[in-house]
């Protein structure tokens, strides 16, 4: 997708911040350099070509941002946050993009416009069986993890949190 933007200006970088769900295989880290080393290994595994920043121990950026796994931030050059997503999901990332460049082109264009404020409820593909295969490399401690935050959003414990988070 950064390739399809790219005569426009459009950079991507991916966040590294913490192991959502820890096991044996990659453990909470420790120290920076374990976890610049998970960093790397998931750069491989999942074949992650854009750059890779990696956060601090204590995970000042991933606060910053919002806590949750898989954020999506898109940010104009006078860093005026444009679009937020609580998931990654890249058809909704080039529906944000194509909109923001519309708008563009039609100021250049000469029209004259507003900005305002909107919400989206996404949805989301999930793929079951690939998210289970990256728990099964961290270990069964990841997948035992998984499993109890799986009965917490059963019994609704996690989604005022994250419906918080989003309006905040």
């Amino acid at each position: 997708m950064v390739e399809d933007y790219a005569d426009r200006g459009v950079q991507s970088v991916f966040i590294y911040t913490r192991e959502a769900h820890p096991g044996e295989n990659y453990p909470a880290h420790t120290s920076f350099e374990q976890k610049l080393q998970h960093a790397r290994d998931f750069q491989k595994v999942v074949g992650v070509s854009r750059k890779i920043l990696v956060d601090d121990l204590e995970g000042t950026t991933h606060r910053a941002f919002g806590t949750l796994p898989n954020m999506t931030y898109i940010l104009n050059t006078a860093h005026t946050v444009l679009f937020r997503a609580n998931w990654t999901d890249p058809p909704t990332i080039r529906f944000a993009l194509d909109y923001h460049f519309t708008a563009i082109d039609r100021r250049r264009s000469g029209l004259r416009q507003n900005p305002f404020y909107a919400e989206l409820y996404g949805f989301r593909w999930v793929d079951d069986d690939a998210f289970m295969e990256g728990l099964n490399l961290a270990g069964q401690k990841a997948i035992d993890d998984f499993q109890r935050a799986r009965e917490m959003w059963s019994r609704g414990e996690h989604l005022g949190t994250i419906r918080n988070k989003l309006l905040s």
